[in-house]
C-alpha cells in the first residue's frame, strides 16, 4: 500500500529524549571518573606526607633508644673501679667474686631501668670478665666465648657512629645457650649490638670492650607503634643488612639482594617512589638517619589507598543513581505524552481477540504509529483470507495423515524376512533326523514363542522385557543353527518396564548376523545392551555390537544419513531403493522410530576398534510399568 503524500512523516523516536539521558549519563561517568582520579591523587599525596612523618618519628624513636644504650656504655669510662677491674689480672677467686658482684650491682639497675637493653657483656683484652643478660642464658664451665669476643673486638675497631659505639646485627652471642622460647622467635634471636672500646685515662689505651645487646623486637615494637597496620616496612643498617622488616623471612638478608627493585630507587637520604613488587603496585617512602645510619623504607599498596576512597565511590554512585532516576522520571513524563497513541495501540493489540479480525484501525497521522496501524490492517485482511482456507484444509489433512501413518505402520510391520521360517523349518528337519525328539520339541517351542511374540497386533508398543524375550527366542534358534554363534545380553533391571515400538530390534540383530558374521561362517559374538543413559531425562540407550567383518565407510555414511532425515523422507526411500544392498530392514526400523518419536530418537552406526560394527539407539521415553 502506497503512503498518502498528504501525510507529513514525523518520527516519534526524535520526540523521545533519550539523547539527553545518554549525555547526562556520559557526563556523570566522566565527572565521577575525574573526581575519583583527583581524590586518589590527593590520597597518594597525603600518604606520601604521612609516610614521611611516620618515618621521621620512627627513626627518631630508634635513634633515641640507641643513644640511651650508648650512654649506658659510658659508665665503663667514668667508673674507676671498672677501670681497675679491666686493667688488673691474677685475681684470686674471692676477688673475682667481689669484682663480679660489684659490676652486677653497677649494671643491674641500668638494665632494670633501660628495658631496651637485654644484655651487657664486658671484656678485657683477653677474655670476658662479666656478663648480665635478662634472658638468663647458661654458660659452660669452660666459658668458651672466644668467637663472640672476636666478633665484638672486630666491630669495635670500626669507626664509631652512635655515642662512640659501633652498631652491628648478629644472632645470640657465641658460647651461650638460650632457651627454645628465644631461639624459636626470630625477633628474639636476632639482635642489635652496640660495641664500645674501653680506654684507660693514663695511659690512653684500649683496656677492654663493652657490648650491649637488644633484640630486634624492640625495633618491631617501635614500627608497630608509629606505622599504620597496612604499611609494610624495612629497616637496614649502614651495610644494607636488613635489621627488621614486616616480612620476617628477609631479616638478616642484604637489601640489595633481597629487594633489588627497591634498592635501585634509593638515590638520596630521603624520598618517595612508586614500584611494583610481586605484581602489586606500591607507594614507597624512605629516609636515612644521620645519627645511626639506619635506613627505613615504608611501603603501602595502592589497593589499600583505593579502599580509603571506597566511601567516596559509594557516595558518587549513589548520587549518580539519584540524579539518573530524576532525569529518567522527567524524560518519562515528557515522552509519555508523545507516546500516548503508541501506548493505546499496544494495549489494543495486547487485548486483541479473534472477534476483532473484522475491525480496522483509523489512521490520523502517517508517523511510526500510523505506519504500524496501516500494516496491521493489511495483516488482518490477509489473516481473514488464510483462516478461511486453513479451516477447510485442516480436517482433510489430518484425516490423510492419520490414514497414511496407519498404512505405513502396517506395511513396515509386515516386512519380515519370509526366508526365516523356511530356513528354520529346514534346520528343524535336519536336527530331527540327527537328534531325539526332546531337542526338536524345545526348538519348536522357541519357534512358536518367537512367532507369537513377533506377530502381536493388539498393541504397537511393547515393554523392553517383552521385546528382549522375543529376541532371546530368535537368537536361541540362530545359535541352534550355527553352533559357533554366541549371543550375550546386558539388560538393566530399571528399563524392563519401559515401552518401545514392537519388533524394532529384531531386524537390527538379523542385520548384524547376516552382514557381519555371514562371511565368517557365523562364528562370532553379538551383544545386546540396554540401559538408561541419563536417568533424569529418561533416555533409553540400546547397543547392538558384533565382532564381524565390519562395514565400509560408504555404507556407514549411508546408514547414518537416514537417521538425520525425517520419517516421511525415509518412508519414501523404501519405495525408491531395491535389493539387499539397500538395507531395507534398517530403513524400516529408522522410519518406525521417527514416526513414533520424531526428533526424540537417534540411531548411529559405528566401527569397532577390535573389528565389527555397533549400532547405538537413543530414545527419550516415558516410564510406564506394565
Amino acid at each position: 500500500m502506497k503512503r498518502n503524500a498528504s501525510y507529513k512523516r514525523t518520527s516519534i523516536v526524535k520526540r523521545i529524549s533519550i539523547t539527553n539521558i545518554l549525555i547526562f549519563l556520559l557526563v556523570s561517568i566522566f565527572s565521577i571518573a575525574g573526581t575519583l582520579k583527583l581524590n586518589i591523587q590527593y590520597h597518594v599525596s597525603r600518604d606520601e606526607k604521612m609516610m614521611d612523618v611516620y618515618i621521621s618519628n620512627t627513626l627518631s624513636s630508634v635513634d633515641n633508644k640507641l643513644k640511651d644504650m650508648g650512654r649506658v656504655s659510658l659508665i665503663a669510662f667514668s667508673d674507676n673501679r671498672v677501670q681497675e677491674i679491666l686493667k688488673g689480672f691474677g685475681y684470686t677467686y674471692q676477688e673475682e667474686v667481689e669484682n663480679e658482684e660489684y659490676l652486677k650491682n653497677l649494671y643491674f639497675s641500668m638494665i632494670s631501668i633501660r628495658d631496651d637493653i637485654k644484655g651487657i657483656y664486658m671484656f678485657n683484652n683477653e677474655t670476658m670478665v662479666f656478663y648480665r643478660d635478662s634472658a638468663s642464658p647458661s654458660l659452660g664451665l669452660e666459658r668458651n666465648v672466644d668467637e663472640f669476643f672476636q666478633v665484638v673486638k672486630s666491630n669495635a675497631d670500626f669507626e664509631t657512629n652512635i655515642s662512640g659505639c659501633h652498631l652491628y646485627m648478629d644472632g645470640f652471642p657465641e658460647g651461650f645457650r638460650y632457651s627454645d622460647t628465644y631461639k624459636n622467635d626470630i625477633f628474639q634471636r636476632n639482635n642489635i649490638y652496640l660495641v664500645r672500646p674501653i680506654r684507660s685515662f693514663s695511659p690512653y689505651e684500649i683496656i677492654g670492650y663493652i657490648a650491649l645487646r637488644t633484640p630486634i623486637r624492640k625495633m618491631k615494637d617501635i614500627c608497630d607503634e608509629y606505622l599504620e597496620k597496612d604499611i609494610s616496612y624495612v629497616i637496614a643498617d649502614e651495610n644494607n643488612q636488613i635489621v627488621c622488616c614486616s616480612d620476617q623471612d628477609s631479616i638478616g638478608e642484604n637489601l640489595a639482594d633481597e629487594d633489588s627493585e627497591i634498592y635501585e630507587e634509593i638515590t638520596d637520604k630521603k624520598g618517595t617512589f612508586t614500584t611494583k613488587i610481586g605484581g602489586k603496585k606500591y607507594l614507597c617512602a624512605y629516609q636515612k638517619s644521620d645519627y645511626s645510619g639506619m635506613l627505613l623504607i615504608t611501603m603501602k599498596t595502592y589497593a589499600s589507598i583505593y579502599l580509603e576512597v571506597r566511601e567516596l565511590v559509594v557516595w558518587c554512585l549513589l548520587l549518580a543513581v539519584l540524579c539518573s532516576l530524576i532525569v529518567l522520571f522527567s524524560v518519562q513524563k515528557m515522552t509519555r505524552k508523545n507516546l500516548k497513541r503508541l501506548v493505546d495501540f499496544s494495549v489494543e493489540v495486547e487485548n486483541f481477540q479473534p472477534d476483532d479480525l473484522i475491525n480496522h484501525y483509523e489512521i490520523h497521522r502517517m508517523d511510526e504509529v500510523g505506519i504500524l496501524k496501516n500494516s496491521f490492517n493489511n495483516m488482518i485482511d490477509r489473516i481473514n483470507k488464510l483462516v478461511i482456507s486453513e479451516y477447510r484444509a485442516r480436517d482433510q489433512l489430518q484425516k490423510a495423515e492419520i490414514s497414511e501413518q496407519k498404512m505405513a505402520m502396517l506395511y513396515l510391520k509386515q516386512q519380515i524376512n519370509p526366508h526365516f521360517l523356511y530356513n528354520t523349518l529346514d534346520m528343524i528337519r535336519l536336527k530331527a533326523a540327527i537328534n531325539g525328539d526332546a531337542e526338536v520339541s524345545e526348538m519348536l517351542m522357541k519357534l512358536v514363542k518367537f512367532y507369537r511374540l513377533s506377530t502381536r497386533v493388539h498393541s504397537s508398543m511393547v515393554t523392553v522385557k517383552e521385546e528382549v524375550e522375543m529376541l532371546d527366542a530368535y537368537m536361541s534358534l540362530m545359535c541352534y543353527r550355527y553352533s559357533e554363534l554366541n549371543y550375550q545380553t546386558e539388560i538393566s533391571e530399571e528399563v524392563l518396564g519401559l515401552e518401545i515400538p514392537n519388533f524394532t530390534l529384531q531386524p537390527l540383530l538379523e542385520n548384524s548376523l547376516m552382514h557381519g558374521l555371514k562371511d565368517r561362517r557365523y562364528c562370532g559374538t553379538i551383544t545386546l545392551k540396554i540401559f538408561k543413559e541419563r536417568a533424569e531425562e529418561q533416555v533409553l540407550s540400546i547397543w547392538i555390537i558384533d565382532d564381524g567383518v565390519g562395514i565400509s565407510q560408504e555404507k556407514l555414511d549411508e546408514l547414518n544419513g537416514y537417521s538425520r532425515e525425517s520419517a516421511e523422507s525415509i518412508y519414501r526411500t523404501q519405495f525408491e531403493v531395491q535389493g539387499e544392498a539397500a538395507h531395507l530392514g534398517v530403513v524400516n526400523v529408522i522410519s518406525r522410530l521417527k514416526l513414533y518419536y520424531q526428533s526424540n530418537c537417534s540411531i548411529c552406526y559405528s566401527k569397532n576398534e577390535a573389528g565389527g560394527t555397533s549400532v547405538h539407539i537413543q530414545i527419550k521415553v516415558e516410564s510406564e510399568e506394565r
